[in-house]
């Protein structure tokens, strides 16, 4: 397994993955062609018909990336299965193995230091015995967790933008008077409030709002804005940032 992470997927994925041999304008459609997703999206994720690509609130999922912490790796006769979960779910992984280049015992090996640490994983949306699989599966170690951020967002921007939800204009700080609450346009409830101060100060803080900061803006205290801001999360609002005392809202 290779221990890089950002361009992983411009390398050779050797067997069972993508591969360099063709050209490097092909090997950039292919990266941009992938769909940042989370592993509950892949799992809630139909068919319209057998054999069409999936689909999830307007979302195709053909070629695929995610991010999550290999929890598990079973050996079987001719193929190596790996288990990813990342906090919305888990999916199996499955590695066939040429016999005569490997063994899944040999495979396995590969993947043993990266058990319960992130990777990040690319491939094809397939269905195999019932059951959704990555098919053509690439998995690389996350060794910067930045990236691990900047995935989810990538996935929940995604998302907004097939849902046709566009981005806000930013308010610049005082330009209403040093009031930190929602327009007259928006809800004006305490956790409105929260939302208008992790929207506005996460393009600066990007590994999250954190509660105490928005308990600061609010004049609240610390576990009255935590409250709030868990509401937002709760409801698909804001997303949890490095730890879950800090938020983030796209």
């Amino acid at each position: 397994m290779s221990n890089g992470y950002g361009g992983g997927f411009d390398h050779s994925m050797g067997e069972g993955g993508f591969s360099n041999d063709n050209a490097s304008s092909q090997g950039s459609a292919v990266r941009s062609s992938m769909t940042p997703v989370t592993i509950k999206q892949i799992n809630d994720a139909s068919q319209p018909i057998p054999d069409a690509n999936f689909s999830v609130y307007n979302v195709e999922l053909n070629m695929i990336s995610f991010v999550g912490v290999l929890r598990k790796v079973d050996v079987q006769t001719s193929a190596v299965v790996l288990t990813v979960e990342d906090g919305s779910g888990s999916i199996e992984l499955r590695k066939w193995i040429n016999a005569s280049v490997s063994t899944p015992e040999a495979e396995a090996e590969k993947y043993s230091n990266d058990i319960n640490k992130y990777v990040h994983v690319g491939g094809a949306l397939k269905e195999f015995q019932g059951k959704k699989n990555v098919q053509n599966v690439a998995v690389y170690s996350v060794t910067d967790h930045n990236q691990v951020l900047y995935h989810n967002l990538s996935a929940i921007e995604n998302h907004l933008k097939k849902q046709g939800v566009t981005a806000k204009p930013k308010v610049k700080e005082g330009s209403d008077g040093g009031s930190l609450f929602v327009p007259e346009t928006a809800g004006n409830s305490m956790e409105d409030r929260a939302l208008q101060v992790i929207r506005q100060y996460s393009n600066t803080m990007l590994e999250g709002v954190p509660a105490t900061f928005v308990a600061q803006k609010l004049n609240i205290s610390p576990e009255q804005a935590k409250a709030y801001c868990d509401g937002l999360s709760d409801a698909g609002q804001v997303y949890i940032g490095t730890d879950d005392t800090s938020y983030i809202c796209i």
